[in-house]
């Protein structure tokens, strides 16, 4: 998958995703209150009514009761808050596995970042990761993680942004390398995030990612060969977060 390419599903996943990132998104609902002439309220919402004859409402447990019109006072709505699964503040893990396509095969990632978060969009951590590109070198990436969530949502559009050094681990048993090192690491783009439960979600992102690495071998002669590779290539991702 050449670069062209790779931009051009990021771009076309951002204006995906464009239509959820409305930073005011409203964290509420209306729900109707019907109001009887004794002073009783009930909550709910309205599945039909006439205003001449009757009331139906469906209130908390799914039960729908039919209301007289001459019983009741008023019919009015109230805004009533969702209930907050993102973190606002405080520790937060993020492990994933990322499929890392190009040079004919497609190579995993996995990684964990352990990190802090400061308010309801901003959060940053440290990460340590494992990728066996094995063409020739196996690396495990330590990084910097900054993630941006889009809106205050249980559900949200996030921007990541990961920046690092590559240690080189080992390299393929079939080439006599003299020496092999890492390099840096970056890797941009955005996903979604859906929190389920208080803290716990999980995350679908893809981005544009760089790994760099270095080795020398020696060819049939005196001659040394150093080889510089850098891996640009687009990543899928899915994973978890607590």
């Amino acid at each position: 998958m050449n670069q062209i390419t790779c931009f051009s599903f990021i771009l076309l996943l951002v204006f995906t995703l464009l239509p959820y990132s409305d930073c005011d998104a409203r964290q509420s609902r209306d729900r109707d209150v019907v109001i009887l002439k004794n002073g009783s309220e009930l909550r709910g919402e309205i599945i039909e009514m006439n205003e001449d004859s009757y009331v139906r409402i469906r209130i908390f447990d799914n039960n729908i009761i039919s209301l007289p019109a001459g019983e009741i006072s008023k019919i009015t709505s109230e805004l009533i808050a969702d209930e907050v699964h993102y973190k606002t503040s405080g520790y937060i893990n993020r492990t994933g596995l990322e499929l890392i396509p190009g040079g004919g095969s497609t190579t995993p990632r996995f990684y964990m970042v352990n990190g802090y978060q400061f308010n309801e969009y901003v959060g940053t951590g440290i990460g340590i990761g494992f990728t066996p590109y094995n063409d020739p070198l196996t690396l495990m990436p330590l990084f910097v993680d900054f993630n941006l969530r889009l809106q205050k949502q249980n559900y949200s559009p996030v921007l990541f942004v990961k920046f690092g050094y590559n240690v080189s681990l080992g390299h393929d048993d079939d080439m006599d390398l003299i020496s092999h090192t890492g390099g840096l690491l970056f890797n941009a783009g955005l996903g979604l995030q859906f929190n389920l439960s208080s803290g716990f979600g999980w995350f679908l992102n893809a981005g544009y990612n760089i790994d760099n690495s270095r080795y020398e071998f020696d060819t049939w002669g005196p001659q040394t060969v150093r080889e510089d590779v850098s891996f640009r290539r687009v990543n899928f991702g899915i994973g978890l977060t607590f």
